[in-house]
């Protein structure tokens, strides 16, 4: 399948490829050519992220591709061919790229990469290859992909305003069928809203919700058709299972029963967070923002635009634990969201007709910007001010972000320590969320969650000398959960120890020999030690957006820039590429 891209020096690889076709034998084809022509492959560090992601939802259906990514590291870094080039972001990626000689950029239709380099319409002239349903082709430039492959225009559903109704409306004790035959009894309401009501079902591991009459509309019903089509079944999206029909006439869906309590209960100011979660610390903030990002990145992945991002839309059991809940609302290929939450939703969009437009992934950026500062900030809106304008709406379109880079001007930020938060916020995430709300700067989604992630890290690492940095609310007398600096250090010097221990290579064996040894298959023989795989290491150390301090933006697997590939690290300061786990 892969012949064509044979006659490249390099690849340019987009993650989706990986996950799209991981378990076909089309996939092995593609690493074979790689191995069997020497051809280089380059990837960013949204490539590693996205891959962190997709393992992180533990669904099923993805069983293949930690295995097809193993395979791929394995052929790709043991040889060397494997660059790495520092950022998340797709224009400074491209730029890097674009340089190489004899290259081929190998994407798919629907991946979140190609949607951005049409979105932003980057100029690329060198070959670009697509992977898509309708087979595989190679272009000569970006341009023509983008023609040949646009993105997708609103569905003409979106403006049917008919309803696909039935007089009878399923209730308690009747029972509802699924497209496959299935049958499921409504035993006991649960809850009702302005669409419908939720049962729990005879089949404990679903729940259902049926509408209300004068809801289903044809655009909802395909948008339901093709969201159980995406085969998602890890219990933290709560996407439609099975399409429910009662007397013929489609009802509702099933879906697994999320736990917990919505964000907006538990990120609404200090008394909520610390009464729900006592023990708490920044951390457990940290976790639980990255844990959101990475799902809403994996419904990127799957052609799905989440639209209607807010606190009340995810419930959250612990901090490595939520559930994405009103998954019926959200837009998927053409099929748009029809409703959007001012506060959360670019004002660029405001009186639009939600219905009538695809929303782009820029769109949603702002959107996962907002979710970043009202997570770290326990439920703060960033536009949230202290004797500023009567309504927040102003606000926003006067982008009065009261914070400053330098901490110089406090007078605006609401009372209760929201100060300090901002004080102990990493720089990096301070001037993001500075250029994005005070200038009108994008960042994209994965850039959001590579920034939290190095957050997170620090603070697993305990870097910061200050024991306030750790705490909910920095400097601020509530009765939340601090840690003791040094005794955590310490901790992770003894588990740094014992892990070097653990890899300190064995003493070979001393071959015995006994005066009066039997002759035969019982004889045992001593076993020399051999040299094990060693997967050459990535630096995650480095923030993504940095470029190289080089000659070359490309940093191959184990070396800086152009230099030899230097003397391996010690493991703690070292993480080795996600796919070989």
């Amino acid at each position: 399948m892969f012949e064509g891209l044979s006659k490249y020096l390099s690849i340019v690889l987009d993650y989706s490829v990986v996950l799209e076709y991981s378990n076909g034998v089309c996939f092995d084809e593609l690493i074979n050519m790689f191995n069997d022509y020497g051809i280089e492959c380059y990837v960013n560090d949204t490539f590693k992220s996205l891959h962190k992601c997709v393992v992180a939802q533990q669904d099923p259906k993805d069983k293949y591709v930690q295995t097809a990514m193993r395979n791929l590291m394995q052929t790709l870094l043991t040889t060397n061919r494997l660059h790495l080039v520092n950022t998340c972001n797709t224009e400074y990626f491209i730029e890097q790229v674009k340089e190489l000689n004899e290259s081929c950029l190998l994407t798919t239709s629907r991946s979140i990469f190609f949607k951005r380099l049409c979105e932003k319409k980057i100029e690329y002239n060198k070959d670009v290859a697509i992977l898509s349903p309708k087979g595989f082709r190679i272009y000569p430039t970006l341009a023509e992909a983008i023609e040949d492959n646009p993105l997708p225009s609103v569905s003409g559903l979106a403006q049917n305003d008919t309803f696909l109704d039935s007089d009878a409306r399923a209730n308690i004790d009747d029972v509802v069928l699924s497209t496959e035959g299935d049958k499921f009894t409504l035993v006991k309401r649960l809850s009702g809203g302005a669409e419908g009501m939720v049962f729990t079902t005879d089949n404990s591991r679903f729940v259902a919700k049926i509408y209300h009459s004068g809801v289903i509309t044809p655009l909802r019903w395909a948008k339901l058709k093709k969201l159980q089509a995406l085969g998602i079944t890890s219990p933290e999206f709560c996407v439609p299972r099975h399409l429910l029909y009662f007397r013929g006439m489609p009802v509702g869906y099933t879906m697994p029963l999320g736990k917990g309590t919505t964000l907006s209960n538990v990120f609404d100011g200090p008394d909520a967070i610390i009464e729900q979660f006592p023990y708490w610390t920044r951390l457990d903030v940290c976790e639980t923002l990255l844990s959101l990002i990475s799902k809403y990145l994996y419904l990127h992945m799957h052609d799905v635009v989440a639209g209607d991002i807010q606190l009340k839309n995810a419930l959250i059991y612990t901090s490595a634990v939520q559930y994405l809940i009103d998954m019926d609302s959200v837009q998927i290929s053409n099929l748009p969201c029809p409703v959007g939450t001012e506060e959360f939703t670019d004002p660029k969009l405001w009186g639009k007709d939600f219905s009538g437009f695809v929303r782009s992934l820029e769109d949603e950026d702002y959107s996962i910007a907002m979710l970043v500062f009202s997570i770290l900030f326990c439920g703060l809106h960033p536009y949230a001010t202290r004797n500023g304008a009567e309504t927040l709406r102003e606000e926003i379109i006067n982008k009065n972000f009261p914070y400053t880079l330098d901490n110089s001007d406090t007078e605006h930020i609401p009372v209760g320590g929201y100060d300090h938060i901002w004080e102990y916020l990493p720089e990096r995430l301070r001037v993001m969320l500075y250029k994005t709300f005070r200038e009108g700067k994008s960042y994209e989604a994965v850039c959001w969650r590579d920034a939290v992630q190095v957050y997170m890290n620090e603070l697993e690492n305990c870097v910061y000398d200050d024991p306030e940095a750790y705490k909910l609310f920095p400097c601020e007398d509530y009765k939340q959960t601090s840690i003791n600096v040094n005794d955590v250090r310490a901790q992770l010097e003894a588990r740094k120890a014992k892990g070097n221990k653990a890899v300190e290579p064995k003493p070979a064996a001393e071959k015995k020999s006994f005066a009066n040894a039997p002759t035969g298959r019982f004889v045992s023989s001593s076993v020399g030690t051999s040299s094990s795989f060693r997967p050459v290491r990535f630096d995650d150390d480095k923030p993504a957006d940095t470029p190289q301090k080089s000659n070359s933006p490309f940093v191959p697997a184990g070396t800086t820039g152009n230099a030899a590939p230097a003397a391996p690290a010690e493991p703690a300061k070292k993480k080795k590429f996600f796919g070989l786990f």
